[in-house]
């Protein structure tokens, strides 16, 4: 089985953690698929719909650290049904980012491999300033195996699960209303197992592939 692999590197990396609205802005150890969604489709200019890719990765990053930073409150309005300008307008907080972080992409698309060469947007990993450079896009060959060793990703949570990771719940992706401005639909809501890239684990799995160089991942396929 042929996959596209993809490498990026950057600065700083903000995959923030779901659903906190007040006080300090944490991050999640690990992006979530929706946000790695939104980094491809800037790569290929164009909104991405979940029903056409699988995703693995492989996440990491040297530390963590806070900035101060200024915050747009908006509001949806229910009688034109739009986002605006919140009426308290903005604020300041703390908020922490990801230093130095590295990402590995596998992809079912091997067709997009000179979109990912030539790329129509700039990658970010969270916010507009954590920008990524791309430094691989390759075909690779890989096997799926029943057991592997895999760090840095998120997996769907399983009550028979041994393994430790930061459990939390969050929508896979979102589908995007055609006009701007008028937000967004969450498509699925789970709870997933996000695996600490400092932390690898063994463990059986569903769609777990090894690389011919013997890295293991998971391979995430919505269903």
């Amino acid at each position: 089985m042929e996959l596209l692999r993809i490498q990026f590197t950057g600065w700083t990396a903000t995959p923030r953690m779901p659903f906190i609205l007040s006080g300090n802005a944490i991050c999640l150890p690990v992006p979530t698929y929706s946000l790695l969604l939104g980094l491809i489709g800037c790569c290929l200019g164009r909104v991405v719909d979940y029903k056409e890719i699988n995703i693995g990765f492989q996440y990491c990053f040297d530390s963590t650290a806070f900035d101060i930073e200024t915050r747009q409150r908006l509001i949806f309005d229910k009688t034109s049904r739009r986002i605006k300008q919140h009426h308290k307008g903005s604020d300041a907080y703390p908020r922490e980012f990801h230093i130095n972080p590295r990402l590995t992409l596998w992809l079912n698309r091997v067709d997009w491999k000179e979109i990912f060469l030539n790329p129509i947007g700039t990658p970010g990993l969270g916010r507009s300033q954590d920008l990524l450079k791309i430094v691989s896009v390759e075909t690779v060959n890989v096997v799926p195996v029943g057991e592997g060793e895999i760090t840095g990703t998120m997996i769907p949570f399983r009550t028979d699960l041994k393994t430790p990771g930061q459990l939390v719940q969050l929508a896979e992706a979102y589908y995007e209303k055609e006009d701007v401005g008028t937000g967004r639909i969450p498509v699925k809501s789970r709870i997933f197992l996000a695996l600490r890239p400092e932390t690898p684990v063994k463990l059986q799995f569903r769609s777990l592939f090894r690389e011919e160089s013997g890295r293991a991942f998971y391979l995430h396929d919505w269903k």
